[in-house]
């Protein structure tokens, strides 16, 4: 399928196929190879991460243009983007790639309040940077947004000198598992205050991830209205208590309401949804389990 074929069903079909390919990062092939193995799955999607930054760019473009696929997004740290954001931007043009996501960031950058307005003022400065080049920004979600805000506890002033993160990690996890109010919704967390602290910036919703953190996902669709920019279709299953621990497992197998979700993501207005696994037993029939997943949203 050509290119412009592809455009033009991207016109019939909302929202559409794509894949994390972070899910096959452990088949030893080069990414062009990658994506030629993906379309034949029937993606119509893929989502860079790891590899792309170092593989042969033209290669990659070849392989996009001959099969069709589309370049939905490229992840990137946040001190990659900031360390040297032309690079960054220069390889995305020469494979038709207008998006950059960042992937998560820890619970240091929403331990309290002031922390969450730092990082939204350094964001949202980066999203116009990007703009600029070409490229649209966005925040691929963790647990980590949706631990309590440490000031909400009387904790503001101690949280916000220099100290382990770990340590503060581990006082908001007991937070939420202790004293959690009813009334805490998605608007209140940390995602939440960066949303509206916000202007320029998108976010890449990872379902898994929020069930995780305790919230319900189609909830935080509503939140973030027109600035949600992508779905991660992932889940995630529940290996400890506290300190909590969770692995990722496929999507419909952990704590994830998937038909609830995949029947929300169709009203959201994005245009991608992106199936990842982050430890999936059979990376190969991860491809087309993946692909049978997004379908059920068809």
């Amino acid at each position: 399928m050509s290119r412009s074929e592809s455009v033009e069903r991207a016109a019939e079909s909302r929202p559409r196929s794509a894949i994390q390919l972070h899910t096959l990062r452990n088949i030893d092939e080069p990414l062009p190879e990658t994506i030629r193995r993906v379309a034949d799955a029937g993606y119509e999607g893929v989502e860079f991460a790891g590899r792309f930054l170092e593989a042969d760019s033209r290669a990659v473009r070849d392989a996009l243009d001959e099969t069709g696929v589309e370049p939905v997004a490229a992840h990137a740290d946040l001190s990659a983007l900031e360390g040297d954001l032309e690079s960054v931007a220069d390889r995305c043009r020469r494979v038709g790639c207008d998006h950059v996501v960042i992937p998560h960031l820890g619970a240091g950058y929403f331990r309290t309040t002031t922390h969450v307005d730092r990082l939204a003022r350094r964001l949202d400065g980066l999203a116009g940077r990007a703009d600029s080049r070409g490229l649209r920004l966005s925040y691929h979600t963790s647990k980590d947004p949706f631990l309590p805000l440490l000031d909400r506890f009387g904790l503001g002033v101690p949280a916000n000198l220099p100290s382990p993160g770990l340590v503060w990690e581990l006082v908001a996890e007991a937070a939420d598992l202790t004293v959690r109010g009813a009334d805490r919704t998605a608007e209140t967390t940390g995602l939440g205050r960066l949303a509206s602290r916000t202007d320029d910036l998108g976010f890449e919703v990872d379902v898994g991830w929020v069930t995780a953190g305790g919230y319900d996902p189609v909830d935080v669709f509503e939140l973030l209205g027109d600035r949600l920019s992508l779905i991660h279709i992932a889940d995630v299953e529940r290996r400890r208590r506290f300190p909590p621990a969770f692995r990722s497992v496929p999507p419909g197998e952990g704590m994830l309401d998937l038909d609830r979700v995949l029947r929300a993501s169709r009203e959201t207005g994005v245009d991608w949804l992106v199936f990842e696994d982050d430890h999936p037993s059979d990376p190969e029939a991860a491809v087309y389990r993946g692909r049978a997943t997004l379908a059920r949203s068809d």
